[in-house]
């Protein structure tokens, strides 16, 4: 198993870097930059779904893309209300930093698992994107019009 930079799933990698993106834009000095509104959205509908749909199908044929994407979407809405339910029963409480918290933790574990089970696979199964080839098509796409 390489487990060097490069062979760092893209999407895994993003998400991790969104979970410790939401962390310093909201626990630190630049929590007044604009930037913490659409890192903070991101982190609540769609990141804690999607790597928990990484970490359940971790196999290429598991589903398509856009399923992948419209389940990270359903899977974070009810993923995070529980996070804060739990939260609720914590002497923490349902505050801005125990969620942020929570929710980081959440995404950064479940990346690792979802990391761990698509290394633990074959490199022709996997799930992965191919970030280049989408582009290059795309670009191919808006070229022919």
């Amino acid at each position: 198993m390489d487990r060097d930079l490069e062979s760092l799933p893209a999407d895994l990698l993003a998400a991790a870097i969104m979970a410790l993106a939401v962390l310093l834009f909201t626990l630190t000095p630049l929590s007044g930059l604009v930037l913490r509104i659409p890192i903070g959205l991101l982190m609540v509908l769609f990141v804690p779904g999607y790597v928990l749909i990484a970490a359940l199908f971790p196999r290429m044929g598991d589903l398509d893309g856009i399923e992948r994407i419209a389940l990270g979407f359903g899977l974070s809405i009810a993923v995070v209300p529980l996070i804060g339910l739990g939260l609720n029963y914590t002497p923490w409480g349902i505050r801005l930093t125990p969620i942020v918290i929570s929710i980081s933790a959440f995404t950064l574990l479940m990346a690792a698992a979802a990391y761990w089970r698509r290394t633990s696979l074959p490199p022709e199964e996997r799930f992965s994107l191919h970030l280049r080839q989408w582009t290059d098509s795309l670009k191919e796409e808006i070229r022919a019009e």
